[in-house]
């Protein structure tokens, strides 16, 4: 996952490099630049106010030693090209604590940089051991996963029926966990779950209606082994089977309670005694698992469903 504060240490230059003291350079020639035009406004004053941000960006972006060189660069090229040379022979009160204010705020500043700089490094660092992390649980999972549907194929290698069965819930299950870890907070959306698992069939069948809804891991899980089996039965049975069957799925929330809705619609094919069986008694078990329920009904235009799982 990238992050903003991840983007901004990649394009920062390493410690101590010498791209990040010419860096610096350039930011204060730039500096001096500007300063130069609001001279023709202002005359000779602000002698060394516009280099304060080129002192800024040099320590963000450079660290602590190009940001003390910029510093250091700017007083000499402000007082060289900047200061009128009476003020520097006769050095008045006024101007030497001008200048002392700058080079203090200049020194805070640059050490506030380094700070700033640091603490995105090693968060950047944190993130990349997280994806490191992350990456390898998901490797592990799915060396577990392919080793566990060698092991039902194998057992079960006179019933391949079955088999198949079982590894497409073992997939899909391994799919959800895959979107787990990939979501923010380990909260995937219930929308990117449904869709995982109609994927592979023509979505432009299926109307999803409902808020984004972050879902906790166990209920994310739920959701997807539920919306497989729903699937898996239209495709076998219901509105996916035809090529004009529809499904509509909404969902919400309310307080302890998340609703999710199916319905099926252009079935034409009858109802069967096959629409109730492994998938249906998994299903319920699921959702009683999680303190839910499941209420349906089928009727000549394909099954409705109505899926309550409590927080």
């Amino acid at each position: 996952m990238k992050t903003r504060i991840g983007a901004l240490a990649r394009k920062s230059f390493k410690p101590n490099a010498w791209s990040g003291f010419l860096f610096a350079a350039a930011c204060i020639a730039a500096a001096a630049l500007v300063r130069s035009i609001l001279g023709m406004w202002f005359g000779a004053t602000l002698y060394f106010v516009a280099f304060f941000p080129a002192v800024i960006i040099s320590a963000l972006f450079s660290g602590f030693w190009p940001g003390m060189f910029a510093l250091g660069l700017s007083v000499i090229i402000g007082i060289a090209f900047f200061v009128p040379a009476n003020l520097m022979a006769g050095l008045p009160a006024s101007f030497v604590a001008n200048l002392v204010i700058y080079v203090v705020a200049g020194l805070c500043t640059v050490w506030l940089g380094h700070l700033f700089r640091s603490a995105i490094r090693e968060l950047q660092a944190e993130q990349e051991q997280r994806e490191l992390i992350l990456n390898e649980v998901e490797h592990r999972g799915r060396n577990m996963g392919a080793l566990g549907a060698a092991i039902v194929q194998f057992s079960l290698k006179d019933d391949q029926e079955t088999a198949a069965l079982i590894n497409s819930r073992m997939r899909a299950l391994q799919a959800t966990n895959d979107l787990i870890t990939r979501a923010p907070k380990m909260e995937p959306d219930i929308e990117s779950v449904i869709r995982q698992e109609l994927a592979p069939y023509d979505l432009a069948r299926c109307n999803l209606r409902g808020n984004k809804l972050p879902l906790r891991a166990d209920i994310a899980r739920a959701v997807g082994l539920v919306v497989h089996e729903l699937t898996t039965n239209a495709v076998k049975h219901g509105a996916l089977s035809g090529n004009y069957g529809r499904i509509e799925i909404a969902w919400s929330q309310e307080n302890e309670k998340i609703t999710l809705g199916w319905k099926e619609e252009g079935v034409v094919k009858r109802e069967t005694s096959s629409r109730i069986g492994f998938g249906t008694k998994l299903i319920d078990t699921t959702v009683k698992g999680l303190n839910g329920s499941v209420d349906r009904e089928f009727t000549g235009s394909g099954l409705t469903c109505r899926v309550t799982l409590r927080l």
